[in-house]
């Protein structure tokens, strides 16, 4: 027997890209050639969500919307919120828009919201698909749907997370320098950091390990190579239960 879509729940995916010249957020294209009848195809950008099958988990859905409408796959989803306002499809656009890709009369669609970050250098986003694109959160505004409110939500997760969970270290080379963290984090912040106190206070963070190396194959002075130790970390976490940014 064929699934059927649920016409009240859906999965929305914010999923971040970074790189060092800042944050850039991944949407997908929204045909509206057949809503409004135009001969001349048009669309407007979207977050990467569809509705759920009646016999498949949130998480399993997640990640299959997100393979089938970027291409990309193998991203680790976090979900993070519930959307469930009544005005999420206020506007008539988005209703028509979403009844016409469907086939189904929808009043409602309550929505589950993940999040993900991915490097951009990562060679396994070469295969990214024709109607996905990476764009800067300043464009992501009045987007369809509550989708720059989930956008919104999503980056002061990321904001938060940054000093409290070790995603910062995951987009790190195994072996860094203390300016390629501050860039991290400035990225990040979304502003600048006091490079002198910066260092400071990683001297007393015992779960970046000075290593007895430095750069080799730079055209500057080379500097000293630092690990991240992700259990001292974690039991930073757990004790301090604190920012460390």
């Amino acid at each position: 027997m064929e699934s059927q879509l649920n016409p009240h729940i859906s999965v929305d995916c914010v999923v971040f890209g970074f790189s060092p010249n800042g944050i850039k957020v991944l949407l997908v294209k929204r045909e509206l050639d057949k809503l409004n009848e135009s001969p001349t195809p048009s669309y407007d950008l979207k977050l990467p969500g569809s509705l759920v099958y009646n016999d498949e988990l949130l998480d399993d859905a997640a990640s299959r919307v997100l393979k089938e409408l970027t291409g990309i796959e193998n991203v680790f989803l976090e979900r993070f919120e519930v959307l469930d306002s009544l005005d999420r499809m206020k506007n008539q656009k988005d209703k028509e828009w979403l009844e016409s890709t469907t086939g189904l009369t929808i009043d409602r669609v309550i929505s589950v919201a993940y999040f993900g970050l991915v490097n951009l250098a990562d060679s396994e986003l070469n295969g990214l698909s024709e109607r996905s694109k990476w764009v800067t959160l300043e464009s992501a505004i009045q987007l369809p749907f509550d989708h720059s409110k989930i956008i919104q939500r999503a980056r002061e997760l990321l904001l938060h997370s940054a000093g409290t969970e070790p995603i910062a270290f995951d987009l790190l080379p195994e072996k860094f320098t203390i300016f390629q963290l501050q860039q991290v984090l400035e990225v990040f912040n979304g502003s600048g950091i006091d490079s002198r106190n910066f260092r400071k206070k990683l001297k007393t963070l015992d779960f970046i390990v000075p290593l007895a190396e430095k750069q080799i194959n730079v055209a500057h002075k080379p500097a000293q190579l630092y690990k991240f130790d992700r259990k001292r970390f974690m039991q930073f976490r757990k004790q301090k239960n604190a920012s460390f940014i």
